[in-house]
């Protein structure tokens, strides 16, 4: 039996576990759960059970657990997705396009007559025609239209109601979130915050937990301490702010929190090569949380001499980090530090974000409720609506277009893992969060320059003459 002794204790203001033998244990603790019980998803609709968004499941009680697949391989995935799209999908909806465009004037007016009946729109208008990225803003006040435009595929709707690109396997954009963007910033709001955390009383509780069992133990008897780590931080409250609670939108925030948590303390991994949690990082002498946020990462946005192109680049998203001090009462304050480990994931994270969001739908998905929040701001601050005479009638009337409501998501379990290494260890709670404010994005004139007119030209050539009759509201 081994009889090396560890001893568990509180430190200050942080929460230490130390072990005198060569091999004490680092832990770390992080909304989310370690079961995947439940189901995928059908179409992410509301049920009495519950609702889904991809990785995650949200029951009546507003309850949120992980349900992430971990099976299949890409390139089965890939055929599969290859056979549904080609059956399900007209013949150009399924042809890859480097620039799709998509008049969001006639798309309104195409979805006014389900609007009139009470029924559901197309899948073709749910997921934008399978478009995947906002790339060009074009305004024709002429023509009195208001386009949007970028790459785009074919697709094929998973168990978890996303639609995939049929090549890439990257998600298209969804009509439901652009109305939520439109009618978030037409409320006057536009900061938009996901944020799941630890109660201070519970964290007054794992503070105890810790103080009582600070007597030496083998170290068997610590490992089972700390595999007891995420039951006594139990439930973490989930806060969603500047969309509705209840929306695709919103539940695709809490998803992408808590996929990057679970990425953090290694309780999943990445389908990346060579990415490394923020657990294999650390060493001892950690005294502290982790609170890690994404917040918006784009290029300069370039625009038009006339003010009628606009273009967006970057990757969209970045995560950023900052150590916290927990008090003996739960009460939480940044440190005046930053440990490396801390600052080397979030880099590693915002450096290999463009290979996550390839490898895993809900980043790029994150990516796509960026670029539409920057969208939405953007057509009130350069009144792109008003250029082009269109009041956004049925876009923003949530009374003849409503958005289906999901069940809110309010609490998730934590979830805790540990490594055992040589010398000193410790326990870091993980908070964390999202926060996308547009206005700071475009709260400037600092556009950047057309050179050569590259924008203006795609501007110009980007408006058909003769658009497809049986979709008059898309064309490649």
């Amino acid at each position: 039996m081994d009889r090396r002794k560890a001893r568990l204790f509180a430190a200050g203001i942080g929460l230490a576990l130390l072990i005198s033998s060569e091999r004490p244990a680092v832990a770390q603790i992080s909304g989310g759960t370690s079961g995947t019980s439940g189901t995928s998803g059908t179409s992410g609709q509301s049920g009495q059970s519950g609702t889904t968004s991809g990785g995650i499941f949200v029951d009546s009680q507003g309850v949120v657990k992980a349900v992430f697949d971990r099976s299949k391989s890409s390139r089965l995935d890939k055929v599969r997705r290859q056979e549904l799209a080609g059956k399900s999908l007209p013949g150009d909806l399924n042809e890859s396009s480097g620039l799709r465009k998509i008049s969001l004037v006639e798309l309104e007016a195409a979805c006014e007559e389900f609007a009139r009946d009470k029924k559901h729109v197309t899948s073709e208008m749910q997921f934008l025609a399978g478009l995947q990225r906002i790339d060009y803003v074009f305004v024709y006040p002429d023509e009195s239209d208001l386009v949007i435009a970028g790459p785009a595929e074919g697709y094929a709707i998973d168990a978890a109601g996303r639609a995939i690109g049929v090549s890439t396997g990257r998600p298209a954009l969804r009509l439901d979130d652009l109305m939520v963007a439109l009618r978030s910033i037409e409320r006057g709001g536009g900061i938009i915050r996901c944020s799941i955390d630890p109660t201070e009383a519970n964290l007054a509780k794992l503070s105890k937990f810790v103080a009582d069992h600070s007597a030496a133990a083998s170290l068997e008897t610590s490992k089972a301490d700390f595999s007891r780590l995420g039951s006594v931080l139990g439930m973490q409250d989930v806060s969603v702010s500047g969309v509705p609670a209840e929306s695709h939108f919103s539940e695709l925030l809490v998803e992408a929190d808590i996929r990057m948590k679970r990425l953090a303390i290694g309780v999943d991994a990445a389908r990346i090569k060579g990415f490394r949690s923020h657990l294999s990082m650390v060493g001892p002498g950690g005294n502290s949380m982790q609170r890690w946020w994404f917040i918006p990462c784009y290029d300069v946005f370039t625009k038009t001499a006339d003010g009628l192109g606009f273009e967006f680049s970057g990757q969209r998203v970045q995560l950023l980090s900052q150590e916290e001090l927990v008090s003996a009462n739960g009460k939480r304050s940044d440190a005046p530090f930053t440990r490396i480990s801390t600052q080397k994931f979030s880099k590693q994270f915002t450096d290999r974000f463009a290979e996550l969001a390839d490898a895993t739908p809900v980043f790029a998905e994150l990516q796509s409720l960026f670029d539409l929040a920057v969208l939405a701001a953007l057509v009130k601050k350069e009144r792109l609506a008003a250029k082009v005479g269109w009041p956004m009638s049925l876009f923003l009337d949530a009374q003849r277009a409503p958005i289906g409501k999901r069940n809110i998501p309010r609490q998730v379990e934590s979830v805790s893992n540990f490594k055992v290494i040589g010398g000193k260890t410790f326990v870091a709670q993980v908070g964390g969060g999202i926060v996308i404010d547009p206005w700071q994005l475009l709260g400037h004139d600092g556009f950047g320059h057309d050179a050569g007119d590259k924008l203006q030209t795609i501007h110009d050539q980007a408006l058909a003459k003769n658009r497809p009759l049986k979709h008059r509201w898309w064309w490649d």
